[in-house]
This record gives C-alpha cells, sequence and structure tokens, in this order.
C-alpha cells in the first residue's frame, strides 16, 4: 500500500511539475506552439510597397519567433478602415500612422504608450534621430517610433535638360519656370510634372508645395497654440498665384494631370522636373535608359526647406493587451527601423543614426542629400484637425489650378473653409 502510495506520489509530483514547466513555456509541447503571430495593416501600395513588402519578408524569414501576416489597404480608404478598427479595439497587432495624422488618435487614447515596453525591452531608443522621435511624442510619452523622414524634393530629367542647354539646376521660381519652358520649346517634353486633379489621389502635391512655400517665407499654414490660420497673407497669396500661374499663365504644367501620370511621364522620361516626395526614387531607379537627378526643393519662395511626412509604427489599443504580442509588435517595429538601409532603397530617410552610418546608405545615391535635406524640413502643423484641413486644402488648390482663380479669391475661400473646420475642433 505504501509502495502504491509513493508511487502515487512520484506520478502527482511529475504531473505538477509538468504543468508548471508548460506554464512557464519550458516545454517541447510548449514549444511546439510555435510562433507569435501579429497583424500588420499597410498603406504602402505606390512605389515604396514592393520595398516595404520585401523587409516584411526578410524579417519573418530572419527569425522563427514571430510571423508577421499583412494586409494591404488602399492609401484612400486606410485612414477610414483604420479609424473604424481603433474606435472598436478591433486594430491589428501593428498600424502605420502618419506624424501628422496622430494627434486625434493619442487623445482619443486608441495609440498605446511604448515608454514601459520599450524600457523593459532595454531598446536603443537613443539610436533614433532626436527630432523624429520627439515628434511622435505627445505629454511626454512615445505613442510610436518613426520609420522614417520624407520630404518633398525635386527631381530633373538630365537628358532632356542637355538637350535644352539648361545647364543649372533652377534655385528659384523665375528660373524654374524658365527652365522648364526651355524644355518644351526645344524637346517637346512635359515642363513640370506636378499632379493637380484628384482624379487618382487628391492632389496632395499642390498643398505640400503651398505648405513649403509659406515656411521658405517664415510664415506657417496655421498657428496650432491660437488655433487659427496663418497662411491669409500677401506671401500666401504670392505662392498661391504663383502654382495657379504654373499651369494657366506660362503652361508648364499640364492641367487636369493626375499623381500617375505624373509619375509614370516623367518615369518614361517625358518630363524635364517632377515635384513629389522621396518614396519615388526607388520606381525611378529601376527605370531602365532614365537618367536623373534627384534634389531638395529649391527656395522658390524664400530660404530652403520643404514639407516632410513621417510615415510612423504605432500598437493599437486592444480590448485585452497581451504581453506577449505587444513584445513581438514592438520587436518587428525595433526591427524594422534597424534595417533603415532596406527601407531607403525605396527613397526615405531612415530614422536611426547607426542605419545612416552603415555602409549599404552611404553607398547609395542621392541619400547623404536627402539628410541634410531632411535638416530643414517644414512639417505640417500639429492641429487634430489637419487631416480634414488637409483634405480641404488639396481640393481648393485643385480647384484654384484648375478654374484660373485669382489667388486673393482662392486664399479667402480657403481661409473660410479651414477657419470653419478648426472651429468644430
Amino acid at each position: 500500500m505504501k509502495k502504491h502510495l509513493k508511487k502515487s506520489a512520484v506520478i502527482l509530483l511529475a504531473a505538477v511539475f509538468a504543468a508548471s514547466m508548460v506554464f512557464a513555456g519550458g516545454t517541447k509541447d510548449a514549444a511546439k506552439k510555435g510562433p507569435v503571430e501579429i497583424s500588420f495593416w499597410s498603406l504602402f501600395t505606390g512605389g515604396d510597397g514592393e520595398f516595404f513588402d520585401a523587409m516584411v519578408a526578410e524579417f519573418n524569414r530572419s527569425q522563427s519567433d514571430i510571423v508577421l501576416k499583412t494586409d494591404t489597404a488602399k492609401f484612400s480608404d486606410y485612414y477610414t478602415k483604420l479609424t473604424t478598427a481603433l474606435t472598436s479595439k478591433n486594430a491589428p497587432d501593428v498600424v502605420v500612422v502618419h506624424r501628422d495624422s496622430m494627434l486625434p488618435y493619442v487623445k482619443s487614447g486608441v495609440l498605446y504608450p511604448l515608454d514601459e515596453a520599450l524600457k523593459e525591452m532595454n531598446a536603443p531608443v537613443s539610436d533614433f534621430v532626436k527630432a523624429a522621435a520627439d515628434a511622435c511624442k505627445f505629454n511626454g510619452k512615445q505613442y510610436s517610433l518613426p520609420l522614417d523622414v520624407h520630404p518633398l524634393i525635386m527631381y530633373c530629367n538630365k537628358d532632356l535638360l542637355a538637350k535644352a542647354g539648361v545647364t543649372k539646376i533652377p534655385q528659384s521660381y523665375d528660373e524654374l519656370v524658365a527652365a522648364a519652358k526651355k524644355v518644351q520649346e526645344k524637346t517637346g517634353a512635359i515642363g513640370i510634372a506636378i499632379d493637380n486633379t484628384t482624379a487618382v489621389y487628391k492632389a496632395y502635391t499642390l498643398t505640400r508645395i503651398f505648405i513649403s512655400g509659406m515656411g521658405q517665407g517664415g510664415g506657417k499654414v496655421i498657428d496650432s497654440e491660437k488655433n487659427k490660420t496663418a497662411f491669409n497673407t500677401a506671401h500666401g497669396k504670392k505662392v498661391a498665384q504663383d502654382l495657379i500661374d504654373l499651369a494657366n499663365r506660362h503652361g508648364v504644367v499640364p492641367k487636369a494631370y493626375d499623381y500617375d501620370s505624373s509619375v509614370g511621364d516623367f518615369k518614361a522620361g517625358k518630363a524635364a522636373f517632377h515635384i513629389n516626395g522621396v518614396w519615388a526614387t526607388g520606381g525611378f531607379e529601376q527605370q531602365k535608359g532614365l537618367n536623373f537627378e534627384a534634389v531638395p526643393f529649391p527656395a522658390l519662395w524664400g530660404k530652403p526647406g520643404a514639407w516632410a511626412g513621417s510615415h510612423t509604427l504605432a500598437i493599437p489599443v486592444q480590448k485585452k493587451m497581451d504581453p506577449v504580442k505587444v513584445k513581438a509588435a514592438l520587436t518587428f517595429i525595433l526591427w524594422m527601423t534597424e534595417h533603415g538601409e532596406m527601407w531607403a532603397k525605396a527613397g526615405h530617410i531612415p530614422t536611426r543614426l547607426s542605419v545612416r552610418n552603415k555602409p549599404e546608405f552611404k553607398a547609395m545615391p542621392y541619400r547623404p542629400g536627402y539628410v541634410m535635406a531632411a535638416d530643414s524640413v517644414i512639417p505640417a502643423p500639429n492641429t487634430p484637425a489637419w487631416e480634414e484641413v488637409y483634405g480641404n486644402m488639396s481640393d481648393m488648390l485643385e480647384y484654384a489650378l484648375a478654374n484660373n482663380q485669382n489667388a486673393g479669391d482662392a486664399i479667402q475661400a480657403m481661409d473660410k473653409k479651414v477657419t470653419e473646420i478648426l472651429a468644430t475642433y
């Protein structure tokens, strides 16, 4: 009997030990559960999409503890889908949020503060470019980590410029117009490829140029502290009129010109200049026979500087936060920023100092110049109303250019509309 009891006790102890090991993740059965699976929504569908997808594939290939499952959404639908999911606390484990769009999400409490998790993981926070990382802080808390900085720049077709006898990259508005006209006259190519219609996307490029112009003149679009517009000035009217004149007075920008056409024409060698973000670089580099140069956006209206945005990676607040998934999600985010030289292939500027010092990054064409451009960025205003303001300003600048509207009238109409929007926030 005693022998039987001893045997039973041994079996019981073994069972207890096995159960404790399973709880601690120390048995083969626990290991058999496989890697942690995390979900991710991406908005990268343009020229940089393939580079991002390659990074995700490399992350999954490089380790076996985490598997990232991606779902790509069209940019025009992304924030509607994201807002619905965040509000219902049914979002994926990791999301992309533009720095300009973060504030409303932070205020509504749907983004998870990363500070404690970063500390627990002993993450190299000091390796991030301070300005880029600090821009993702609100009330002293880190709500996302910046994957990149992407300023507006200018692309130039070197062959078309040479054929037209243009030997100098334009540095002023008058020089740009003159060079564009010369190329059109000598070669028949498009002078400046700037999208200005919502046929594919909203005409965001017009607003980005307008923000750049306001900043170059020492002004801004919105006074965030006073929650008031700041562009209804003589300088604001000058920038708006110059934009309208590019298509209507000078004829160097095609009207009703959508984003995909502007990119496609430059890629095909049919345009002398192209204004876009750095994200277009990778696609242009892959185009056989395209001899181009990428330079900082010229100081058309004052001092150097250009609009710049930032893709940031954030962790949504869920109905029940799983610490294992939070750690896995943050591991993915840190890996992506640590391998920013892969993302730089798309043209973006890395946000980790260690990446900027990698030989692979230093050897890339154009990118060192981008780093300099990032030092004089002109960000979008820090207001929760920005997403709505951004869309409406783009629509109204599109209307002004399409209808050759007087700049004074265009600015007055924008001022009225934006003031109405700001009053609701």
